[in-house]
């Protein structure tokens, strides 16, 4: 079945198709008008392991040292993603498309991030319920969780190297499950040489995503070979599909980079007990709680339904919440927490959430609120009013980011000739930090791209040399 057949398919009505839009819309506009920054500029390079790496660790000393070579082939990338892999980190498929589309250009990564958002949705509601047409209810939960509840949605969807990382991975990491998923719900299985290869090439590229993710895909994939085989729908792909993802799973776990770069973060490394309350009270508290808010509707469903008799349907609702709950639990036992695993959790969730709102719809299982008709529709378009005008406040300040980061370039140019080009503090007006947190694009940017006071820091000296100046500097006066 094509794409656009699938699409046909799944709006049911005018009215879903033009939600989707609009969401779709909102995500490539806030795409397009966040500029490149950050680990961005390091990517534009590539990766010169020799020298520290283009990141924390990059070493200076001579113009020979410091300066880095851009990013201008594809065999360009193969060089840097070898060198990254054994000298910084294992990701080199999710860094390999960074590159790539740092290299292609920001408009061709605008397009693209948002055709994956638009794929990452459909696999959701495709996971959640195999072929069935959505509901608007279960559209507008799926955008709400992504942009309200997600913990720094912003640098996991939005941003280049964030969105590759994150969003991109977890939209691979569902769409290996998918075929498992389909056997359960269908009861019948392919059974081709063409499925194990297919399998094997999606195996790989969901293990070789991001860590905590991967790690919970290899939970959930033997989850599902063994009601594969339970239920009598076992075939030789699924083995083929789950060896593939412990392959890359381990690959990417294993990288020699990942052990290199801990020792420079964490120099004689030890994972103690306050570290795991560090972690648990300042990083998995707030995943486990978008996760939670999340699956309000799940919670709902079985409120209503019991929990006698489970269905493969809930059951499949009950693997991908705890899944979901996987990812930050991995992420305890990290050097770090990274509050970016949000988005890939929400993945795993939002499948279970977005089941249950179309179960109960089939089931007809709702609330008896007992509440008058005009008082429910007045509150529903309070409410709608509230979120419309507090999505447009992101456009409103990404307007003003992205102006500010277009004017701090041509000022770039114009001052080339000074050793440092002195920059200073971003000017965006209109801020919403309160209620926007960060979703918004506020907080990661006080200076441009960023730099900071340090003429040193590295990425004042490869923002310096993507732009085409000795350095530049953040001042505050």
């Amino acid at each position: 079945m094509s794409f656009f057949r699938y699409i046909n398919r799944t709006m049911n009505s005018s009215r879903s198709l033009i939600l989707f839009v609009t969401f779709a819309g909102f995500f490539f506009v806030r795409t397009t008008l966040l500029p490149l920054s950050h680990d961005d500029y390091a990517y534009a390079f590539i990766w010169d392991g020799e020298h520290g790496g283009n990141l924390e660790a990059m070493q200076f000393g001579s113009p020979e040292v410091e300066t880095r070579q851009r990013v201008e082939s594809v065999n360009d990338i193969v060089r840097s993603m070898e060198s990254h892999y054994f000298t910084w980190g294992g990701r080199i498929f999710a860094h390999g498309l960074a590159q790539f589309f740092i290299w292609l250009g920001k408009p061709a990564f605008d397009v693209a991030n948002t055709v994956m958002f638009v794929f990452l949705i459909l696999t959701i509601i495709n996971l959640a319920n195999t072929w069935l047409k959505i509901s608007r209810k279960a559209l507008v939960w799926i955008f709400l969780s992504f942009f309200l509840f997600a913990a720094c949605s912003l640098t996991s969807m939005l941003w280049l190297t964030g969105a590759c990382n994150y969003m991109w991975m977890a939209f691979f990491q569902l769409f290996f499950l998918t075929p498992y998923v389909k056997a359960l719900r269908s009861h019948e299985a392919g059974n081709s040489a063409l499925n194990v290869v297919l399998m094997i090439l999606l195996g790989l590229l969901a293990g070789w995503s991001n860590e905590a993710g991967s790690l919970a895909t290899v939970c959930l994939t033997l989850f599902l070979v063994v009601m594969c085989k339970a239920r009598g729908v076992f075939r030789p792909w699924m083995i083929a599909g789950l060896l593939a993802l412990i392959v890359g799973c381990a690959f990417m776990l294993l990288a020699p980079g990942n052990f290199v770069r801990l020792e420079f973060a964490h120099p004689h490394f030890v994972y103690t007990e306050e570290l795991f309350y560090e972690h648990l009270t300042e990083g998995f508290d707030r995943v486990v709680g978008a996760d939670l808010l999340a699956l309000i509707p799940m919670f709902v469903y079985f409120l209503r339904r019991g929990f006698g008799s489970l269905t493969t349907a809930d059951i499949l609702m009950l693997a991908f919440a705890t899944a979901g709950l996987l990812v930050p639990a991995a992420m305890l036992v990290s050097p770090e927490f990274n509050l970016r695993v949000s988005v890939p959790s929400l993945a795993f969730v939002l499948v279970a959430s977005t089941s249950a709102i179309l179960e109960m719809e089939r089931q007809s299982l709702k609330f008896n609120l007992q509440l008058p008709p005009k008082f429910l529709r007045g509150v529903t378009t309070v409410l709608t009013s509230i979120l419309v005008a507090y999505f447009v406040t992101f456009i409103y300040v990404d307007i003003s980011i992205f102006n500010a980061a277009r004017r701090q370039v041509r000022y770039i140019e114009r001052t080339a000739y000074l050793d440092p080009v002195p920059m200073p503090i971003m000017p965006v007006r209109h801020r919403f930090e309160k209620i926007q947190g960060d979703r918004s694009a506020v907080p990661y940017l006080k200076f441009f791209a960023g730099i900071n006071e340090n003429p040193y820091f590295c990425l004042n000296l490869l923002v310096a040399q993507y732009y085409g100046v000795r350095h530049v500097v953040g001042v505050n006066d």
